[in-house]
């Protein structure tokens, strides 16, 4: 039998199913209706005494109610058992050992991708006729010996461990000497041996010395209680607990005086979602989408917050299209998170969390194909590396071939992520994360106003127009490389330490994209111009810090200490045309195109050797100061630099960024908060002044008040969050629509609003969700936009919905479905409020089919297949969005 809890299977098996993997992965399929999605889980937990010490080699067994299949796993030496690769099913659970009660847990029920934990506490069986063998106290009977050394994860002796043997009213015990040696002299019986040492888990085991086997050597290793974790899965998949986004320490939701949104990776299975925006339209006030469709573009209670995407907690580096097989969860902290986080947007920002190993061996395959020439063979695999499982790596493969709903335009994207981590010892762990990421492709355009969302006297523009030249379709490329770890380390319960690096490197290389400039006074002929550009940049991220509990009086304390860095390399070039030439401009008829227009000379026209460094200073404290009050509150120092090697001066800043909140718990499970928090952001956009350069643009600030109420009721199956707020934005930084390449600052904005997030399980399979947020953001004072204009691309009112039910029993069980929509109200096309983008409604559904090793599962993009605009950024730059489209997937599970 394969016994994958104690991963005893020879290597050569594991790598036979791999290399099995890859031949299906890349096995030509047919462009069918073919889709998949990964559904196994894992059952671990801990065999113990009533005494609480560990039991060593229980065996325990899950046995799948509806096929019988057993899987079995020993307890380790920390009397631990791991049981991976489980259907999703009804389980029984049975723990065993030898003169102890047999424990039967007939009902383990495993969710999609569920990690159960199931604790075991032995007792002696009643009917117990274990032979007894008479143990004597007299010295001329001690004729045998036990001995042995008392080690810790590390391979290091503990001193002073305690080793007690007891037979009947026999009872002896020693203590190791400085190496972590004992030895005891014994007469022949049967002995119950307790191994004991201060901050370790005891463990202990039966020991049988006979006349003719007289010696027995047993080498322990004990486990530090201190750092034993048990992981608690929601009863609800979609449901996230507890999270480290707001507080930089593990915290439940309901103790954090913010709202935070967690997209997990169930939801974007289910979903089908393969970009950042089809995770985001799940989180209240944040509306995905912008005016090019091959970046991630988004705004969070009522402000732009795009480019400023953190990744495993510190800063990306580019906003092309973040890869969402690779991620974990995504994670979206609404309203100033500068106290912790640094330099950042009023509104909020997305953390993506990637996937990182895991000490079991998986391997998942899937291919996914669909409309406009999709297609995706991917694999998630990981195994441990030594026989310790101290050592387990994870990497995620993917390549992505996909056409568009737009002419000519294509994309091609080569993902690989490769993970190792390492658990030196008990307390100390390091992850290394590394990523290359190839985008090659061709880019479509936005399409004019007038035509897509306005009236045109020649009549609707088609939203599968290509504006640029079939000839040289607007080539671009961008290559990004990266690598970094995660390190911790667990003094003590009270005190840690933690560090986060990441260094990436980035390439972008456009080859004479055609933009829209204007649209000619006959309503249909665009004018378009060429571009180059070429830009390296690379960006270097950590953050260092400790978290430590003290405790002063009846006031429990969580400290968060720490210092981050972010250095920014940034050289770029620009070639286009000369803008005060007319001719230079190259037509093209919007309702009757006419392709082969030679294009323009371009010359050099701007570049750039730019620098940009943050170092920012943070601590924070949660105090618990009642049973059911705490008051959160931190400050951060930062100190931000932002040079242009062509000036002389660089443009330096400071400020102090505080935050105070405080959480009261009403009854269990029901939390209400309230917060005030301020934001800081250097700028690195230039404004006009008058000269070929510019100047450098102030800060961005802004504050936010915030207050709601928490919940988490019904055992985890029903959670909501309910908010309101107010945030005053000053100093905003948007495009200089008079001066390319330039910025302006449009003075203070303000949003207010509510917004409301609830999950519910319905039944153990049936899930629903549902979010819905009132922004109202205006702009307040500013010398060139009227007071009272909303800001740009921000519905007052916007709902999604998303719901799925599987079946559990028949000849139909693992068939599910999901339906959802969303909803917007129409929203402002720019900066001036001359036009908008009408409201839409969106519907999305699903079937799949989950059994054993197989996954199968369709999605349907924009049901009603209705015409709509996600975005804009002036009236001739209307983003149109996608058709009814069709993604299905096919997986298996190794």
């Amino acid at each position: 039998m394969l016994r994958l809890g104690n991963f005893c299977a020879p290597f050569w098996i594991l790598h036979m199913r791999i290399y099995s993997a890859l031949l299906l992965l890349f096995f030509p399929f047919y462009p069918v209706a073919l889709v998949a999605q990964p559904s196994y889980g894992s059952i671990s937990g801990r065999v113990t005494n009533l005494s609480k010490a560990v039991i060593v080699d229980a065996k325990v067994d899950a046995i799948n109610l509806g096929t019988s299949v057993r899987n079995e796993s020993p307890s380790d030496d920390f009397g631990q058992y791991y049981l991976a690769n489980l259907p999703p099913d009804g389980n029984r659970i049975e723990s065993e050992n030898t003169g102890l009660r047999k424990l039967i847990r007939p009902d383990a029920i495993l969710q999609f991708q569920d990690t159960l934990n199931v604790d075991f506490q032995e007792s002696v069986a009643a009917d117990d006729r274990v032979a007894r063998v008479e143990c004597s106290q007299t010295g001329q009977d001690r004729i045998g010996s036990l001995s042995g050394t008392v080690f810790d994860v590390s391979g290091t002796g503990i001193s002073g461990a305690s080793i007690t043997t007891s037979c009947g009213s026999v009872r002896q015990e020693v203590t190791t000497d400085s190496t972590g040696a004992y030895s005891l002299q014994l007469s022949p019986g049967k002995y119950l041996v307790r191994v004991t040492a201060n901050k370790f888990n005891p463990t202990e085991r039966e020991v049988v010395l006979t006349v003719t086997d007289r010696v027995v050597e047993w080498k322990v290793t004990l486990n530090l209680a201190t750092v034993r974790t048990s992981v608690l899965v929601a009863a609800d998949p979609y449901v996230a607990t507890n999270t480290t986004a707001g507080s930089k320490t593990d915290t439940s939701l309901l103790d954090v005086p913010q709202s935070i949104s967690i997209v997990g990776h169930e939801l974007l299975t289910d979903q089908g979602a393969y970009r950042l925006d089809d995770a985001l339209k799940n989180v209240a006030g944040v509306i995905p989408g912008g005016y090019y469709e091959a970046w991630d573009f988004y705004r969070i209670r009522g402000f732009d917050a795009s480019f400023n995407t953190f990744v495993d907690g510190l800063r990306g580096g580019n906003g092309m299209n973040e890869e969402i097989f690779g991620l974990q969860s995504v994670e979206v902290l609404k309203g100033p998170s500068s106290t912790l986080y640094g330099q950042s947007v009023l509104g909020g920002i997305v953390n993506l969390r990637s996937k990182v190993p895991r000490p079991d061996a998986f391997a998942q395959v899937q291919f996914t194909g669909g409309s406009y020439g999709f297609y995706e063979p991917a694999i998630d695999a990981g195994t441990s590396l030594n026989r310790s499982h101290t050592v387990y790596a994870r990497i995620n493969l993917l390549y992505r071939p996909t056409g568009s709903f737009v002419n000519y335009v294509t994309r091609h994207r080569v993902y690989v992520a490769p993970a190792l981590t390492w658990d030196i010892s008990p307390n100390t762990q390091l992850t290394l994360l590394a990523r290359y990421q190839q985008d090659t492709g061709h880019l479509g355009f936005p399409l004019p106003a007038q035509g897509t969302v306005l009236p045109n006297p020649n009549g609707e523009i088609p939203i599968s127009l290509f504006v640029g030249e079939p000839s040289n379709p607007n080539p671009v490329s961008e290559t990004n490389k990266q690598f970094g770890y995660q390190l911790s380390h667990q003094f003590n319960d009270s005190f840690s330490f933690y560090q986060n690096v990441r260094l990436a490197w980035y390439e972008n290389h456009w080859d004479k994209i055609l933009y829209p400039s204007f649209l000619g006074a006959d309503d249909r002929t665009l004018y378009r111009y060429p571009l180059s550009y070429q830009q390296e940049w690379s960006t270097y991220a950590a953050d260092t810090g400790v978290r430590f509990r003290p405790k002063t009086g009846r006031v429990q304390h969580n400290f968060v200490a720490g210092v981050d860095y972010h250095r920014e390399p940034n050289r770029y070039n620009e070639e286009s045309i000369n803008f005060n030439n007319p001719a230079a401009y190259m037509p093209l008829d919007v309702f009757n195109p006419v392709y082969g227009t030679p294009f323009s000379p371009i010359v050099p026209f701007a570049s750039g050797d730019t620098r940009t460094q943050y170092v920012g200073l943070y601590l924070q404290d949660r105090m618990q100061l009642t049973e059911r009050l705490s008051l959160t509150a931190g400050g951060r120092l930062d100190f931000a630099s932002n040079r242009d090697f062509s000036q002389p001066d660089g443009n330096d800043n400071k400020a102090f960024s505080p935050r105070v909140g405080g959480n009261y718990l009403l009854i269990p499970g029901v939390t209400l908060f309230a917060d005030y928090s301020r934001s800081f952001l250097p700028q690195t956009g230039m404004v006009y002044d008058g000269s070929p350069s510019g100047a450098f643009a102030s800060p961005e600030t802004g504050e936010q008040w915030e207050g709601g109420v928490k919940t988490s009721l019904l055992s985890g199956r029903m959670v909501y969050s309910v908010s309101v707020y107010r945030l005053t934005r000053s100093n905003v930084l948007t495009p200089d629509p008079n001066h390319p390449n330039f910025d302006v600052l449009t003075g203070k904005q303000r949003s207010k609003g509510a917004e409301l997030e609830t999950t519910f399980q319905l039944h153990k399979t049936w899930n629903l969700i549902l979010a819905y947020a009132f922004t109202e953001a205006n702009v307040v004072a500013d010398n060139a936009i009227p007071a009272g204009t909303p800001t740009q691309n921000v519905p007052k009112n916007s709902m999604n919905v998303w719901s799925t039910y599987e079946l559990q029993g028949g000849w139909l069980k693992g068939v599910g479905f999901g339906f959802g929509g969303r909803y917007y109200t129409d929203q402002s096309g720019d900066l001036l409020d001359t036009f908008s983008i009408p409201a839409y409604g969106l519907m999305d559904a699903s079937i799949f089919y989950r059994r054993k090793h197989l996954g199968w599962q369709a999605n349907a993009y924009n049901l009603a297949d209705k015409r709509y605009f996600t975005g804009s950024y002036n009236n001739v730059y209307v983003q149109p969005g996608s058709p009814r489209s069709i993604h299905t997937t096919i997986s298996w599970i190794f």
